[in-house]
């Protein structure tokens, strides 16, 4: 079991460069568990990928329905304010807190590309690189 976070998920269900990446992560450990907050960030990137004429609206609807279809027997509920005890103990942002307070809890790794998150909680987080090492 894992905990993964947004960026992830981002490079999973949309053709990245990251995408071979996170497939092989998913084939070496089926068992990816994320906070609910996960719905909100990922939302706001599929928005962003929109306002960039990246994808028009019918598809980024359809994919993040299809994509919350697929994770929604993952999801946790993080208390929020455990989390924003761990965003100010790392000084991380709230959102990051949820992904690494459910893998605190777990007792697991977070998988994330995110630099800032890999270099305040190098005991919990790790890259896919790393994971696959």
């Amino acid at each position: 079991m894992i905990v993964v976070d947004t960026c992830i998920i981002v490079h999973l269900f949309n053709a990245t460069d990251l995408t071979f990446q996170a497939q092989h992560l998913l084939e070496l450990d089926s068992d990816w568990r994320v906070p609910t907050t996960w719905r909100e960030e990922y939302a706001n990137v599929l928005a962003k990928l929109y306002r960039k004429n990246l994808c028009n609206a019918q598809d980024v609807l359809h994919l993040y329905q299809q994509t919350c279809k697929d994770l929604q027997n993952r999801e946790h509920k993080v208390d929020t304010k455990d989390a924003l005890e761990c965003a100010l103990e790392y000084q991380i942002s709230a959102y990051d807190a949820h992904f690494v307070t459910l893998a605190l809890a777990f007792d697991t790794k977070l998988i994330t590309e995110d630099t800032e998150v890999l270099k305040k909680c190098p005991k919990t987080a790790i890259s896919m690189r790393k994971f696959f090492e």
